[in-house]
């Protein structure tokens, strides 16, 4: 796998192998990812977004899991987040 063909899950998953030795699961990322500010939950949405807009068409929907995964994890991180900031948080 190139660097370019990687996205947002598989970058979390290959820091978190580096830092932890365990990869970490998309339900680990929702758990981290509430904890952080509103600034930086805003930041990665829109890198996520970024992502979307950058890829191929080919490269991401040719794996459908994989794609499956990264819608699934964005719609969740924006219901948290929007969650969150009516929380005041």
């Amino acid at each position: 796998m190139s660097e370019d063909d990687r996205n947002t899950i598989d970058i979390a998953k290959d820091v978190s192998r580096n830092w932890s030795g365990e990869e970490m699961t998309p339900d680990g990322m929702l758990e981290e990812f509430e904890l952080y500010g509103f600034a930086k939950r805003a930041g990665i949405l829109d890198q996520v977004d970024q992502d979307f807009r950058d890829a191929s068409p080919s490269s991401d929907t040719a794996d459908l899991e994989k794609y499956h995964e990264l819608v699934t994890l964005r719609r969740e991180m924006q219901r948290r987040h929007h969650t969150l900031r009516k929380a005041g948080r």
